[in-house]
């Protein structure tokens, strides 16, 4: 079989898998680019439009491009997909390979992966957030597990061409429930999602005192910020922190502590 060369345009869309950010505002990537439904991501290069330059998007010269991870398995080991809602995407025209995936000039979604802990508790704020997927118009999946992996059995939430599924929503209700009788107040806790308002969406790593600790799209670089800087967002149904903090790489974090 011929080796695929870092640029090159498929005869066909390719298959990848990536994360994405899901608010009150819709879907966006993980940089801030709007998805829109029905209309196929074309991904553009903010630096040339800055120089006032132009060149083929994505350019093997520089970053500009929509990234995807390889395979779920990829984007579970380059530790992306908590990050967000996840799920496959088709990606055409131009694609530039790299060692932790692609970088494509379009994409589509062509499923997506919820978080059961990404659903917001409010029933009218969940509504209006999963009728954002919906518009899409392909299937949604609810992850009854904390952490993706690979092979796990997920719940349909949404099937195209059909609509909600019962099932889906049944384990909604149960899981609202569930909530309500065992945790009427959110505590911050290892592995939760962070947004860094204005820095991206980070896990969190350790919580030690009145300090936490979190990783970003480096998993060998922690970031510190104060516990009474973080807050929790009702409304996104995630904790926020203004700006990221502290950062120091994780081999220097090591050694201050030997």
């Amino acid at each position: 079989m011929a080796a695929v060369p870092d640029t090159y345009v498929p005869p066909e869309p390719f298959v990848a898998y990536r994360a994405w950010n899901w608010t009150t505002e819709g879907i966006t990537s993980l940089n801030g680019a709007r998805w829109t439904p029905k209309v196929a991501f074309e991904a553009k290069c903010r630096a040339a439009e800055l120089e006032m330059k132009s060149h083929q998007v994505p350019d093997p010269s520089c970053t500009c491009g929509m990234y995807a991870g390889i395979t779920m398995q990829h984007l579970i080991d380059i530790n992306y997909i908590q990050r967000g809602i996840h799920g496959e995407v088709s990606l055409w025209g131009r694609l530039c390979r790299h060692t932790l995936g692609w970088r494509a000039q379009y994409a589509y979604p062509n499923f997506f992966v919820v978080p059961m802990n990404m659903i917001p508790f409010d029933i009218t704020e969940a509504k209006r957030r999963r009728d954002m997927l919906t518009e899409f118009g392909i299937d949604i999946w609810l992850q009854p597990e904390r952490e993706a992996r690979v092979g796990q059995e997920n719940i349909p939430l949404w099937i195209s061409d059909f609509g909600y599924s019962q099932q889906g929503l049944s384990w909604l209700i149960e899981k609202r429930k569930d909530w309500y009788t065992r945790k009427s107040a959110h505590t911050l806790a290892k592995g939760d999602r962070i947004a860094a308002l204005g820095g991206g969406i980070g896990i969190v790593a350790e919580i030690k005192g009145g300090d936490m600790y979190y990783t970003m799209f480096n998993p060998n670089v922690i970031y510190h910020k104060k516990l009474k800087d973080v807050r929790w967002n009702e409304r996104n149904w995630r904790w926020e922190t203004t700006g990221t903090g502290f950062m120091r790489k994780l081999e220097q974090a090591i050694g201050r502590t030997r």
